[in-house]
């Protein structure tokens, strides 16, 4: 009777302590399914949505260079800085720009949280949008160069650029 006892005993302790039934069960605990999720998760920055976009920096594969690209006309008599503000801002959620004022054949604009831009998109994913803003905002008329205001990082510098700054990369 005593071995009886004895083997029930480690038959008990050896299916309690059995590392696949254990893995099993936590497999199925959602909760802590959730937990590793959202932990884990990781926005990317380089949000760019197209919809709205008026020009873009497409790879040409022909010159295997990137460059401008007109993708939807805009009636230039509809355009104004304001909605052109409103277009770059859906299109790059990430880097929101405001529009302070035009001035002769100059727009001046503001990029007041440049950290996604300046240190989070790589230097293909700030010309990108370097380049796409430039020619948006100089599709008003009279306008030749877009001002910069930000705080400079590794992949984007603030200054006045025009549709010439990429001539020359």
């Amino acid at each position: 009777m005593h071995i009886k006892t004895i083997f029930m005993g480690l038959s008990l302790l050896g299916v309690g302590c059995n590392p696949s039934r254990q893995q099993g069960e936590e497999q199925y605990d959602e909760s802590d399914t959730m937990k590793m999720d959202t932990v884990q998760q990781v926005e990317n920055p380089f949000i760019y949505v197209p919809t709205e976009a008026f020009w873009e920096y497409q790879y040409d594969t022909v010159t295997l260079d990137f460059k401008p690209v007109k993708v939807r006309e805009v009636p230039a008599d509809s355009l104004t800085a304001e909605g052109i503000e409103t277009m770059i801002n859906h299109t790059w959620p990430n880097v929101q720009v405001r529009y302070i004022e035009t001035f002769g054949d100059t727009v001046y604009l503001e990029i007041p949280e440049s950290t996604v831009l300046t240190q989070q998109m790589g230097t293909a994913g700030a010309e990108q949008f370097m380049v796409s803003t430039t020619y948006s905002f100089t599709e008003l008329p009279d306008v030749r160069y877009v001002a910069f205001g930000f705080e400079e990082g590794d992949h984007a510098v603030p200054g006045v650029y025009s549709r010439n700054s990429w001539d020359n990369k």
